[in-house]
């Protein structure tokens, strides 16, 4: 290989790399879910990948989505992520241009049944998938995993 064919792949991987950072920084978001709201489609830990609003224009109703509170509303450390307030929770209804959300357990979530529908605005993203469960790779309390609990080797 010579010189001028090794500086062209650096400089491609470069490139590549610089258009990666750049999609994950403008395009997608990691959120951590706080809380069970969610339960049982997401747990408390569940690592999420957001593909900002800006990206996909339509929420559709059954969409889990990424929002904002509406302004007043105080979101404790279990209905949001602590650092951003953002909430995840399912669209149900688009009422009058408006976004109606529900957590997937109503005992556990502060939702539009408590401060009413969103505006769009407050949407940030929409999940796309579960990076990571909570708990994925940790051995349960004890320190065992499932062989040594007479589960079928």
């Amino acid at each position: 290989m010579d010189g001028d064919t090794l500086l062209t792949l650096i400089g491609a991987a470069t490139l590549l790399g610089l258009v990666g950072l750049l999609i994950a920084r403008f395009l997608l978001h990691v959120v951590t879910v706080n809380g069970d709201s969610m339960t049982p489609t997401y747990s408390d830990g569940d690592q999420l990948l957001v593909l900002r609003r800006g990206f996909r224009p339509r929420v559709r109703v059954g969409t889990v989505v990424v929002c904002l509170p509406p302004s007043g509303v105080v979101i404790t450390a279990g209905d949001a992520e602590a650092a951003t307030q953002l909430m995840v929770k399912r669209v149900a209804a688009l009422p009058d241009g408006q976004v109606y959300v529900l957590g997937d357990a109503p005992r556990h979530s502060l939702d539009s049944r408590s401060f009413g529908a969103l505006a769009p605005e407050l949407v940030r993203g929409v999940v796309i998938r579960r990076l990571r469960a909570a708990g994925y790779g940790q051995l349960p309390a004890g320190g065992h995993d499932l062989r040594d609990r007479g589960q079928p080797r």
